[in-house]
């Protein structure tokens, strides 16, 4: 058998086994739910009303998508102060961070 022929064979395999362990095993949706959970528990240290995270099923995707009213003050903090994105980056395994709807305003008072 030729060197190329065992590296496509050992690659042909290694696709398969990922595919079924991420697939059919449901370790791939797992992860997911982990990962939704603990982003879930990071907005909500962040004591914002009515924002919600969620990660994709279909594809499965290590990004968390939020939505909800959130000023940029909430969604990027400031300083020593973490924002509702640094809280859910700090998650280990979340790849990105998208918001699903514009900041709301933030209110500076009424005259």
């Amino acid at each position: 058998m030729s060197p190329a022929l065992k590296f496509l064979v050992g690659l042909a395999a290694v696709l398969l086994m990922g595919s079924v362990y991420h697939g059919p095993l449901g370790n791939g949706e797992a992860l997911i739910g982990r990962l939704e959970a603990q982003a879930r528990a990071a907005v909500a240290e962040g004591e914002v009303p009515g924002v919600q995270v969620r990660l994709a099923r279909d594809p499965l995707a290590r990004v968390a998508v939020l939505s909800g009213p959130a000023n940029d003050f909430q969604r990027e903090g400031m300083g020593q102060y973490p924002g509702l994105n640094d809280r859910v980056r700090a998650v280990e395994g979340i790849s990105r961070i998208e918001w699903a709807s514009p900041p709301v305003a933030s209110g500076g008072g009424n005259r």
